[in-house]
C-alpha cells in the first residue's frame, strides 16, 4: 500500500475490511492527519490502539461509526493531536 504523503484517507464501507488493513494503512501512510472508518466492523479496541499510537502526534480526525470498540479505546484517543 503505498500512501506515504496523504493526509487524508477514507475506507469506509469497504465490506472486508480488516483490522490488519487498519493497521497496515496507519504504518504506511505515516503522515495521515484524518482516517475515516465509518462501518468498518471488523475492528476492535487493539486496531484503534494501534492507530492512535502509529499517528497519534498529527491525527486531528479519527472517524469512526459501526466499529466494535469499547471505553478502552476512546480513552486513547486522547493521544490524538487536537
Amino acid at each position: 500500500m503505498y500512501c506515504f504523503s496523504q493526509s487524508k484517507r477514507d475506507v469506509s464501507f469497504q465490506q472486508g475490511l480488516s483490522g490488519k488493513t487498519v493497521r497496515l494503512i496507519a504504518e504506511s501512510c505515516q503522515h495521515l492527519e484524518k482516517l475515516t472508518l465509518h462501518d468498518v466492523t471488523q475492528i476492535d479496541d487493539n486496531d484503534v490502539i494501534h492507530v492512535t499510537k502509529k499517528l497519534g502526534k498529527q491525527l486531528t480526525t479519527l472517524a469512526l461509526d459501526g466499529e466494535h470498540v469499547t471505553d478502552v479505546a476512546y480513552f486513547y484517543l486522547k493521544n490524538c493531536s487536537r
